[in-house]
């Protein structure tokens, strides 16, 4: 159906809001309610959208064709609920993105971390690659403007596939990208077989002659991907591998490899990130790169220059000797990660600023937080960022804390904002790395400490 005025609940996500700027760059009315104004709602306000900061009933009206929803909104939203009594097509952000792109050549990226990042790149190469696609990630990009979407007019679409709610099973690529898969979203997926079953079904809802591109490193992925009837292409670091990272090495803040596989060598891969998950994830641009025949010194370029989306560790201040990054990680693989990729290339005292993200996960890796979090030479605990979840009785950061100083971790947790800011103030010493790290609103106490620094300069 051809959509004149389009609703979304929730405007403010960083899902919705690149389909937001979709549909206003298509010359639709666009409006839109959250519940707190941020700098992603004043962008869209910049553009033409209406926005409302409440859910109301009053704010759906006749002239609104279609309201989009995601799997957070309840039943009983009041909006939810008026839609449906005028009669109002709605519809799951999930199947709206597939209505978008799926006639296109489709690039899905999916995994349960890194996705953001590799569509990002994805992306990215294809822009200098001059083939113009359209591309959804689900984080704010500079390359996109600092926006979550990038309009194009050529025959390709790279996406981010979220498996949250088994939301890519809307869509059907023509290449999957699957950078990994790990236990996660234990709210909405019953263990780790139900979640690698639902990976397969994405793969096998592809279509016909789709490219599969998956880590062969990874062996929750190896488990399925002999039974799905595509063409297939692995990467990583193990021999097995089609396409092999060798010399690997990590200096001057970036880093440096090459890929090998049976026919050729492809040498002296910079990218300006830490962390040898972000060489797996260049890698899989490559692969990528290679279906599509664009050459590797366009390639390379373009790795070379591409520069972290927002929060994934994003440095935010570096002077007097003093370093603070922002990183989104909010899981056990990806506290490690990011955490073991700035100890590779940096020297200093690694302090690290952690907020938990959701009840259900701290409940659900507790212990692998606090084994994670121990490459940190001090760590403080906020207390647990709620998201979409109520309280669980008995799950706090006391958790993880307990865990850490079972291991005699320097560990401490600090409620107070104020006085966690105290305290990074009072024991700064020149050389230090600081990471404020989660899902949350750990990004605005980040922020405040960055403006301090600044204050002091």
């Amino acid at each position: 159906m051809a959509i004149k005025h389009i609703y979304f609940i929730g405007i403010g996500g960083i899902g919705m809001s690149g389909l937001a700027e979709y549909y206003i760059r298509n010359g639709c009315s666009v409006s839109g309610s959250d519940m707190t104004e941020t700098l992603i709602t004043q962008r869209l306000v910049s553009m033409g959208a209406k926005i409302y900061y409440s859910h109301s009933a009053m704010n759906i009206t006749e002239e609104i064709d279609t309201v989009v929803y995601t799997s957070a909104v309840k039943k009983d939203n009041p909006e939810m609920i008026k839609a449906e009594e005028l009669g109002i097509r709605l519809v799951r952000r999930a199947e709206m993105l597939g209505e978008i792109v799926n006639d296109k050549y489709l690039i899905a990226v999916s995994g349960t971390h890194g996705k953001t990042t590799t569509t990002a790149m994805i992306g990215k190469l294809l822009v200098d690659a001059g083939l113009d696609p359209l591309i959804f990630v689900g984080g704010n990009v500079k390359l996109f403007d600092g926006g979550a979407y990038r309009f194009g007019n050529g025959k390709y679409a790279v996406v981010e596939a979220d498996e949250y709610d088994r939301s890519f099973l809307a869509l059907r690529p023509d290449i999957a990208v699957i950078t990994n898969i790990d236990s996660d979203h234990l709210d909405i997926y019953k263990d780790l077989e139900d979640i690698k079953n639902t990976f397969r079904q994405f793969c096998d809802r592809s279509k016909y002659g789709a490219y599969m591109i998956y880590c062969g490193d990874d062996e929750n992925i190896k488990s399925f991907m002999n039974t799905i009837n595509r063409e297939k292409i692995s990467y990583g670091y193990d021999e097995k591998n089609y396409l092999k990272i060798i010399d690997y090495s990590a200096r001057n803040n970036s880093l440096n490899f090459n890929i090998l596989n049976s026919h050729s060598r492809y040498d002296n891969i910079e990218l300006n990130m830490p962390g040898k998950h972000n060489a797996l994830n260049s890698t899989a641009c490559f692969a990528v790169s290679k279906v599509l025949e664009i050459p590797f010194e366009k390639y390379r370029s373009s790795i070379a220059g591409f520069r972290t989306v927002d929060r994934r560790l994003e440095l935010k201040y570096d002077s007097n000797g003093i370093k603070v990054y922002d990183d989104y990680s909010h899981h056990p693989v990806e506290v490690k990660a990011s955490l073991s990729g700035i100890k590779e290339l940096q020297h200093g005292r690694l302090r690290t600023v952690f907020q938990p993200h959701l009840f259900t996960r701290t409940r659900d890796f507790y212990r692998e937080f606090a084994e994670a979090l121990k490459i940190s030479d001090e760590v403080v605990l906020m207390d647990i960022y709620p998201a979409r979840e109520k309280p669980i009785e008995g799950i706090t950061s006391g958790l993880i804390l307990n865990e850490a100083l079972k291991i005699n971790m320097n560990i401490k947790l600090i409620s107070s904002r104020n006085d966690i800011l105290a305290h990074l103030l009072n024991s700064l010493q020149p050389g230090d790395i600081i990471v404020f790290q989660g899902a949350g609103d750990v990004t605005n106490l980040c922020s405040d400490f960055v403006n301090i620094l600044n204050s002091k300069n």
